[in-house]
């Protein structure tokens, strides 16, 4: 029977299938044909440095580098690149511009200055014949200083993060009409949580050896691999979206009108015996909504298509359910997903995202675009592009 399992192996485990993942998805991006903006690069340049970090405690942790003490002790500090990447990127992310770019000439200088330090004081322990308990004791004392310094600085990234997101929507209240942001929210929740286990891990390494005590940072490392994962998938997907979304709302608002006839849907005949006055409301505002294609609004209600026809609410719920034969919500769904229907099977679409365009058709979520699709269709959208593709 074999060795079990032990809790150090599965965290091994996962660390390195973190390192894997993170390099595996941050060459394929640098190499990949596509022509990949400054807000992708600058979010896969910080997956890259946390995956080299983390790649870095393992080698060591593993005793998979060189024996000799000189080689041991030289660290590169890519932890000190990774906040500010993400700065840089939520700059370009948002489109600000006008913000100066100085955190990049500061994090360049700090990440040279650490490792020429780092070599020049191991240059000076070899000339002095430093043993190998003097060489631990010194470069363990410089570890520690080098790893508050870093901590400090990425704090205050941090800090300066929160302060654009949160301080400065009135500058990007552009990029708001596409993409909601909660998924930035969720990243600075995250980051914030990993600054304190940080810091509970430099604290516990006080007294202790930074070198002989690499269990102190496992639970600082467990959640940068999660860290990882996470901007993998959610950060290059949201950005997919976006820049999808901008460019196809370009598209829509450049078509001069949509024809009537591919949004209007038969009545089984049973309006007929409505009252005539009543049922030219109805076709007023039915064709309003078609014309200005009021249904790409997400946020449209019915007491704000009552205010644009001059109706009260419940006259004009009255006329949708007599005259529609559906209420208001599926009234409005409906013209949703004609829209999207038609921007499924134009090949001049294909190469954007199913979801882009639910969003773009007005919907304002994926689960309500599927469901309402669902329901009108009887399909799924990538059923539905499949079949008509």
């Amino acid at each position: 029977m074999g060795d079990k399992l032990t809790l150090l192996d599965l965290i091994n485990l996962i660390f390195i299938t973190g390192v894997l993942y993170g390099l595996i998805f941050s060459f394929t991006l640098f190499f990949m044909k596509k022509k990949m903006g400054k807000p992708i690069l600058f979010l896969n340049l910080q997956v890259l440095f946390i995956t080299l970090n983390n790649l870095q405690a393992w080698l060591i942790d593993m005793n998979l580098v060189s024996s000799w003490p000189y080689i041991r002790y030289m660290r590169v500090p890519w932890y000190v690149m990774c906040m500010p990447m993400f700065y840089v990127f939520l700059v370009h992310y948002l489109k600000l511009s006008s913000r100066r770019f100085y955190v990049l000439g500061i994090t360049l200088g700090l990440f040279g200055s650490f490792i020429l330090l780092r070599v020049g004081l191991i240059f000076y322990a070899q000339q002095n014949h430093f043993g190998e308990d003097q060489l631990k004791y010194f470069m363990d004392k410089y570890s520690s200083i080098e790893e508050i310094i870093c901590y400090s600085y990425t704090l205050a990234i941090f800090l300066l993060s929160l302060t654009t997101f949160y301080r400065r929507q009135y500058l990007f209240t552009i990029v708001l009409e596409y993409d909601d942001l909660k998924w930035i929210k969720h990243f600075l929740n995250l980051a914030g949580l990993i600054l304190v286990i940080w810091l509970t891990a430099i604290i516990k390494s006080i007294g202790n050896s930074v070198f002989s005590s690499p269990e102190i940072y496992y639970p600082l490392r467990l959640s940068t691999t999660i860290l990882i994962y996470w901007i993998g998938f959610k950060g290059l997907f949201r950005f997919r979206i976006k820049e999808d979304r901008i460019v196809l709302r370009k598209n829509i608002r450049k078509q001069i009108k949509t024809e009537t006839k591919e949004f209007l849907w038969d009545q089984d005949g049973h309006t007929e015996l409505k009252s005539d006055k009543r049922r030219e409301q109805f076709d007023r505002v039915n064709a309003f909504v078609i014309e200005q294609k009021l249904y790409l609004d997400p946020y449209l209600s019915l007491e704000s298509l009552a205010r644009c026809s001059q109706l009260s609410s419940g006259y004009l719920s009255n006329l949708i359910n007599t005259f529609g034969d559906i209420h208001f919500a599926d009234y409005i769904n409906r013209f949703r997903v004609e829209q999207a229907k038609k921007m499924l099977k134009d090949g001049d679409y294909s190469a954007y995202t199913i979801i882009s365009i639910g969003l773009e058709s007005g919907f304002n979520s994926k689960s309500t675009f599927y469901k309402a699709f669902k329901k009108f269709t009887g399909m799924t959208p990538r059923e539905f592009k499949n079949v008509n593709s």
